[in-house]
């Protein structure tokens, strides 16, 4: 009976002492404080000015000239990689004043003008800004595809299109910028060729690029 008692003692002793909690385990704690997650930036900024100021104004040209109408640097100055989209919209061909001459040549539209289906013009990026056409640069054909440098100095003739016929174009994702980096110098070579007509006397053209960056 004794021998009973005394391990009836024991038992409860030890279940007292697992419910009072007396065995407890190493730990350690960590925090990871003031978490943040912050968007990143596209920022495209052609020519000087951020929003763009720049357009071409060009006057008095006749059958025979050539040259550069712009030169604009376009660059991504925000934190992350976007790509570069380049749009052609509302071309405009205004007739302005139709004279005998122009009437002489063919001109039958008093309110259109022909300046548009015969001045050629060039979209090229200058990639590296060295103002001649080279390795790594590109130019925008008018049937919407990039055309990437092969050989030559110069622009080649098959970059030259008539304004009409860059109508709606857009040329989409033509080129990944890097953030804080510039896609090079947007460049617009002109051609008026030297057999163009009377037609086109006093006619102006208008159209309107876009630039678009996305991520």
């Amino acid at each position: 009976m004794k021998h009973i008692i005394i391990s009836l003692l024991i038992i409860g002793t030890v279940a007292t002492l697992i419910g009072t909690g007396i065995v407890s385990n190493f730990s350690d704690t960590e925090s990871a404080n003031s978490n943040t997650f912050t968007a990143g930036t596209l920022n495209l900024q052609v020519g000087s000015a951020d929003p763009c100021t720049e357009a071409i104004s060009l006057s008095g040209k006749v059958p025979g000239d050539t040259g550069n109408a712009a030169n604009w640097l376009a660059t991504n100055s925000g934190s992350i990689a976007g790509d570069l989209t380049v749009t052609i919209s509302a071309i405009t061909n205004n007739e302005n004043t139709r004279s005998e001459v122009e009437t002489a040549a063919g001109d039958a539209s008093a309110d259109t003008g022909e300046l548009g289906a015969n001045l050629k013009i060039a979209l090229w990026m200058d990639v590296d800004k060295d103002t001649t056409w080279s390795s790594g640069d590109y130019y925008l054909k008018s049937d919407e595809t990039v055309v990437a440098w092969e050989s030559g100095v110069t622009v080649p003739v098959a970059a030259y299109a008539t304004v009409d016929s860059y109508d709606s174009d857009e040329w989409t994702d033509a080129a990944n910028v890097a953030a804080s980096t510039d896609a090079g110098k947007f460049r617009v070579e002109y051609d008026l060729p030297s057999g163009t007509t009377n037609v086109v006397q006093s006619d102006s053209c208008v159209f309107n690029i876009t630039f678009t960056l996305n991520q």
